[in-house]
């Protein structure tokens, strides 16, 4: 995040000496970073109206820009060159020890609070945001900034905003300094060869951040590519400004910073998870910081005096450091106390000022201003890196427990044929096992490896074939995350008996006809438009009906509850549709629920291989909560009850024939399901598709 950045750069700039030459220093600059840091504070702690705070990260990257090339481009101007060993050393003790202590803290935290499973996924993340690539880090396993993966984020979520600064820090020098280097040679301004350079990287970062948001917005948000027309913005700014004070009216710097913090306000409370980012919408975030710059630049207005008060010069003054510290605090409290209220966020928050302060007192100020730092840019640069090296070691630590049994090949796994005339087995120990507890969320199919779970802004479904793509009956699997979730085991059907599957699958999406959200309706439509263009042989249906869909009526949100008989009636004129564009519907209804607490199925199974029976759980479901079997019976689509495959007994078990049954507390694993294939088989025959089956009785 250009947090810890652009205050080395401020902080140079308004040393003693800069200050008595009549120096940039530019306390407004402090300000907006207190404004920033706030933005992200409130976002965290999900207050209601600060949905879209994650903003704030975008308007450090535009200081981060500003500040280092300005800073930079002064050095070469003054100086003909510029020490990259001394940029670095800069960069390396103001930012890494801070950046260590916190990724310490919470190797020690994930030890006391989480469970073996998630301890391996959270040292995989603090060993990638020790050495500053968890951004790249999190675009490779999807993760989706906003959807925690059953409620709780990682704690090192937050630090792939300063994995793209140090890689923006990696990079910019070098290309201003051969800017630099091209302006003396051919005796040119340096400024404008810098513009040179920079203007086409910003032109083609922007269309580039358009494009993927709209094709990937999850790896967009995190990506270094889709971000640099950011710290760009800002770097032309630099450039463009003259060093000294820009003649403005104060009463039309009063507006512009009026409108401009009025543009980080509205974005604040407008944009949200639904809303497609960083693309054309990191617009309105980066051109109100630019105009609060130009604004600063001109000493005048009425944002000006008050961003440069005490109250605002603290804030920016430990915004780096509680940058750091309010994550942890805030996932660390989700995970002891599970499903808090915002307000509990907040006080969570409020209290990691707490070490904020102390880590900001006794480290951050002092190693920042040490002389011996200043003068010995290579012990610098040791320092740094070695606090770095030390967090990377706990993460790798961290990740590095195993658990004692044999992982399996999907061949070796029994699975669902051990369940026998109805009778699920509860198993005490297992010594070999498919997925590895450790990694179970990753057990998800192939249609998820090929990005057919639609999310964002995505509302066309692709090419998401399998089965036997020249198979002469037609079967579309229609539905969220838990349609994909049956995919392994229509496929299998599909290759052995040359049935062609295509799945219509979207994330956090109900195919109920109601209103939930721009692309979820979108893409709904689109997907009912293409079955009635192919017409299939057979629709199977699944959603999730525990899923927080709860729609809004006359402008009010309604509860999940209150929802309920709208859903029903959407989900059944979604059924009539269906049943009128293609030969035969099925519902798969919803299976129980796993609990969260007080840990998942796959966590309790990796720290209890010799007590399994502690992992199973009774089949509860909501009672109030069946839209989709209600919808069924008041169409008269025929229904599949996948629980007879799932429990017996009253208890549901989370291993089965040597399969761990479930990758979260809502997904049946891929490995289960695809051995359910059988089974699955069955229940369409006994519902007579394929037509025949249930006279032949196959």
């Amino acid at each position: 995040m250009a947090l810890g950045g652009a205050e080395v750069a401020a902080r140079e700039s308004g040393s003693p000496t800069a200050k008595e030459s009549g120096s940039n220093f530019r306390p407004d600059i402090q300000g907006i970073r207190a404004i920033a840091v706030t933005l992200v504070l409130a976002c965290h702690a999900s207050i209601p109206w600060a949905k879209g705070g994650f903003i704030g990260v975008d308007v450090f990257y535009v200081l981060s820009g500003f500040l280092i090339t300005g800073l930079v481009v002064r050095e070469i101007e003054k100086t003909g060159k510029v020490s990259i060993r001394n940029f670095y050393a800069r960069r390396a003790k103001r930012l890494l020890p801070m950046a260590a202590l916190v990724l310490v803290f919470i190797c020690i935290g994930t030890l006391f609070i989480f469970s073996l499973a998630r301890q391996v996924e959270i040292g995989g993340d603090v060993f990638a945001a020790a050495l500053y690539f968890v951004n790249w880090h999190f675009i490779v396993q999807g993760v989706d900034y906003f959807a925690a993966a059953d409620g709780i984020h990682s704690p090192v979520q937050h630090y792939w905003s300063l994995s793209v600064e140090e890689q923006f820090y990696v990079v910019w020098p070098l290309i201003l300094l051969v800017a630099g280097a091209l302006a003396a040679k051919f005796r040119r301004p340096t400024k404008g060869l810098v513009l040179v350079f920079i203007v086409p990287v910003a032109i083609a970062s922007l269309i580039y951040s358009i494009h993927f948001t709209q094709v990937n917005p999850e790896a967009a948000f995190f990506s270094t590519v889709a971000r640099a027309w950011q710290l760009a913005f800002g770097a032309i700014l630099a450039m463009v400004l003259p060093k000294t004070k820009i003649g403005m009216p104060a009463w039309l710097a009063t507006v512009i910073g009026v409108a401009a913090v009025g543009v980080l306000g509205w974005a604040t409370y407008t944009m949200s998870a639904s809303t497609p980012f960083p693309g054309s919408n990191g617009l309105y975030p980066v051109m109100a910081t630019v105009a609060l710059l130009v604004v600063g630049a001109s000493g005048a207005g009425i944002t000006t005096r008050i961003l440069s008060t005490r109250p605002f010069q603290y804030l920016g003054n430990i915004s780096y450091s509680w940058y750091l510290w309010h994550w942890p605090f805030v996932v660390f409290a989700l995970g002891i106390f599970d499903n808090l209220t915002w307000q509990w966020l907040v006080v969570a928050t409020l209290l990691s000022w707490i070490p904020t302060q102390i880590s900001h007192t006794l480290l951050e100020d002092p190693v920042r201003r040490a002389k011996i730092l200043k003068l010995r840019p290579n012990r610098a640069l040791a320092i740094g890196g070695a606090c770095s090296i030390a967090a990377a070691a706990f993460g790798l630590w961290l990740g590095s427990n195993r658990i004692n049994v044999d992982i399996i090949s999907q061949d070796e796994v029994a699975g669902a044929a051990v369940v026998k005339n109805g009778h699920v087995p509860l198993v005490n120990s297992v010594d070999k096992i498919k997925p590895n507890p450790l990694h179970a969320r990753e057990d998800r199919g192939q249609m998820y490896s090929d990005g057919c779970l639609l999310l964002g802004p995505r509302t066309e479904s692709g090419d998401c074939t399998y089965g036997d793509p020249d198979g002469d009956i037609s079967v579309f699997l229609f539905g969220d995350s838990h349609s994909m979730m049956y995919m392994p085991a229509l496929d299998a059907i599909g290759k052995e008996r040359g049935w062609k599957i295509t799945g219509l699958s979207r994330g956090n999406c109900v195919i109920a006809d109601v209103k939930l959200s721009k692309y979820c309706d979108e893409w709904r439509q689109n997907s009912l438009d293409r079955i009635k263009e192919e017409h299939p042989d057979l629709v199977v249906v699944a959603t999730s009906t525990q899923a927080v869909y709860s729609l809004k009526k006359n402008g009010k949100q309604l509860s999940r509850l209150a929802s309920e008989p709208y859903l029903v009636d959407g989900m059944a004129r979604t059924f009539r549709k269906l049943e009128k564009d293609s030969d035969k519907v099925i519902l798969i209804r919803d299976q129980a629920q796993a609990p969260r607490q007080p840990w998942l199925p796959h966590e309790c199974v990796a720290e209890n291989l010799d007590n399994l029976k502690t992992c199973a759980f009774a089949p509860k479901r909501h009672p109030e909560l069946g839209f989709d079997v209600d919808a069924a019976e008041k169409t008269g689509v025929e229904i599949i009850d996948p629980m007879p495959i799932l429990c017996s007994d009253g208890r549901c078990p989370a291993v089965i024939g040597n399969a761990l049954v479930y990758r979260d507390s809502y997904h049946v694993s891929a490995t289960y399901m695809e051995t359910m294939a059988p089974w699955l088989e069955k229940e369409l025959a006994k519902l007579d598709f394929p037509p025949g089956s249930k006279q032949s009785g196959n």
